[in-house]
């Protein structure tokens, strides 16, 4: 699954009995077509982001918004992240649309709308992957960047991919990076990982192809630290911190309407 988007595509057959042609047929269909140097890259990346137990990264963010008129009206962000596995997540964001802060400590999800003067406390799952799925799929919420942040990015990322191709050794703000391409049903998705001994991803774009004007997400991500020693007070919510702020409670995705997607991001 990709940020801010997961189609999920699921075949069915009645009582679990599928033919053997059928078989066949679904599993020609399902595998992506991707060149082995470039699921080689996409791996190792994955490979080392899920090495480390602790990290932190900060990402320069742009994303394109739709007005009434249907011109597309593109907004900054910037967000900081730390992760310290298996189970806590801190992220604190800053946009021309407001403020936000996610704090995830094992036991409690709390986001804060630092404009609003609003926050919101949930219990999740007591690991990552598991409050991260939770959060997507009973609140369709995620903190910035999440794909990054499961134990398996690789995962993560190839899950829907039908294809994908090596473009080439390009640029991004000095460093040399391996440039990647990945086509999904409903988005195209690009990534640049680091050429060297730290392949960590560099720039990440998104284009929703099925939405009018396809507007993209892009997000350039610098001041990785892999061997960072994050303090514990840094992923639990100090809650004098929330005294101006008024506690209310988080949207529950409607029962009644199929969640036909699993939203990674809100940007």
């Amino acid at each position: 699954t990709v940020i801010c988007t997961v189609f999920l595509l699921c075949l069915s057959a009645s009582h679990g009995i599928i033919s053997a042609d059928e078989t066949l047929h679904a599993e020609t269909e399902e595998k992506p077509v991707i060149d082995s140097r470039t699921d080689k890259l996409l791996r190792a990346m994955g490979d080392y982001l899920k090495s480390s137990e602790q990290f932190s990264l900060h990402a320069n963010v742009t994303f394109d918004d739709l007005a009434s008129s249907g011109q597309k009206i593109q907004y900054a962000s910037s967000s900081d992240i730390a992760v310290h596995r298996p189970d806590r997540v801190y992220a604190e964001k800053q946009s021309d649309l407001g403020g936000k802060r996610f704090w995830y400590d094992g036991k409690n999800m709390t986001q804060m709308d630092t404009g609003l003067g609003v926050y919101a406390t949930v219990p999740v799952p007591a690991d990552i992957d598991s409050a991260m799925d939770h959060l997507a799929e009973k609140h369709g919420f995620s903190p910035p960047l999440v794909d990054f942040v499961y134990s398996d990015p690789y995962h993560t990322l190839i899950e829907n991919v039908e294809s994908g191709f090596y473009v080439g050794l390009h640029d991004i703000e000095g460093v040399r990076c391996h440039h990647l391409a990945f086509v999904q049903k409903n988005i195209d998705w690009q990534i640049w990982i680091e050429d060297g001994k730290q392949m960590v991803p560099r720039k990440f774009i998104i284009t929703y192809k099925t939405i009018p004007a396809s507007p993209q997400y892009s997000a350039v991500l610098s001041e990785w630290d892999l061997d960072a020693h994050l303090p514990d007070a840094l992923f639990n919510i100090n809650l004098t911190s929330t005294e101006n702020f008024e506690k209310i409670e988080f949207v529950t995705v409607s029962d009644d309407v199929p969640n036909k997607s699993k939203p990674k991001d809100k940007k």
